[in-house]
């Protein structure tokens, strides 16, 4: 059993918080330092003033900690969050608050008022959580009216470029064995309420390219698929970040499935990078995979997870094998890796890092 409770446990996967509710200092466990593109994102970034939306996520939270590093190497530029809650997110990381180059605006990403002066924008806002995703239709108008107020806005605030977040998910079905890439014509079931998610972010897709023909807007479109590191929930719908809390606390690493699912997985301070690399330099008009080629099954990831946090403790797996239910979820990146782009952490490390993360440092 579990030492901590489970609410104690949400709320460790989602601020990194200890076991007591104090916010322990995190900038080493969101480290960026070691990322080969800081200078060119140094030059880039200089003077400009940023929008993102969705920035209090876990991917919020990886560009946070670039922004804050690039601001401690000298650079100067602004950069603006819209969240429906940036309280909460600053009581879990008071190391945010007072930045004088950080500010926020506190409403729902439809909403964002038109007095901003930006360059640049950012948009990631939409719940990826399982309780996020039980209301589909509220989902949907998040996702499709949040990008036609974004680019509307970016267009009234004479901003330069947008970045518009979506998911390897809009592939719909994946043909197992190659990576995916950005020219595959699959898609999503559209007669199935639970693709809203999936399908959102194809017209999100779509409404970014109106605004680039009709308005001359600098659009470019991140297809992004998972992702590891601290910030990652660890009581979630996600496989790696429960593998990490079953071996932190639990007494097996547990399997619900067969483990026969194939994954990639890049690090949060890698998605930082790649991320503000594409809206700085990525091509108007083009989408760009962002994830790790390095496929790995959800079985085998297991057993990594064991061997690198708690070798002692075994891995049980529930499921059954069964090939009808195998899936592929593992992107080329050859079009991002065209830009500089590459897969810099480890999965060792990454794991590393979320065991030392969750254990409260």
């Amino acid at each position: 059993m579990f030492p901590v409770t489970h609410d104690q446990l949400y709320e460790i996967g989602k601020a990194g918080m200890d076991y007591q509710g104090t916010c322990s200092d995190s900038s080493a466990i969101f480290s960026v330092d070691n990322l080969p593109i800081l200078q060119s994102l140094t030059d880039a970034l200089e003077g400009r003033h940023l929008l993102v939306t969705g920035g209090t996520g876990f991917f919020g939270r990886w560009l946070l900690a670039l922004f804050q590093t690039l601001q401690s190497r000298g650079t100067k530029f602004e950069v603006t969050v819209v969240s429906r809650d940036p309280e909460r997110f600053l009581m879990h990381w008071p190391t945010f608050r007072g930045c004088r180059w950080l500010h926020w605006v506190a409403n729902d990403v439809r909403l964002i008022p038109s007095s901003l002066s930006i360059d640049l924008v950012v948009h990631a806002a939409a719940d990826t959580s399982a309780v996020g995703q039980r209301d589909s239709l509220e989902l949907f108008d998040i996702i499709t009216e949040g990008a036609r107020r974004v680019c509307k806005l970016a267009v009234e605030c004479g901003a330069r470029r947008v970045l518009l977040i979506g998911s390897g998910a809009q592939y719909g079905l994946i043909p197992a064995g190659l990576p995916v890439t950005e020219d595959f014509l699959g898609g999503c079931d559209s007669t199935y309420a639970g693709n809203a998610y999936a399908e959102a972010k194809r017209a999100q897709e779509v409404i970014g390219s109106i605004y680039a023909k009709d308005y001359g807007l600098d659009v470019i479109m991140a297809r992004c698929f998972a992702f590891s590191g601290p910030g990652l929930p660890l009581d979630g719908h996600f496989a790696i970040g429960n593998f990490v809390r079953d071996a932190l606390y639990a007494d097996a690493i547990v399997l619900n499935s067969s483990g026969q699912a194939m994954r990639s997985y890049l690090h949060g301070a890698d998605l930082a990078g790649w991320l503000l690399t594409l809206l700085l330099h990525g091509e108007s008009g083009q989408a760009y995979n962002v994830g790790s080629d390095h496929a790995i099954s959800i079985a085998d990831l297991a057993h990594l997870v064991a061997a690198r946090i708690a070798p002692y403790k075994p891995v049980c797996i529930l499921g059954q094998a069964n090939t009808s239910d195998r899936s592929f979820y593992v992107p080329d990146i050859s079009r991002a890796r065209g830009l500089g782009l590459d897969v810099w952490t480890t999965l060792d490390a990454s794991i590393d890092s979320m065991a030392h993360w969750g254990r409260g440092f």
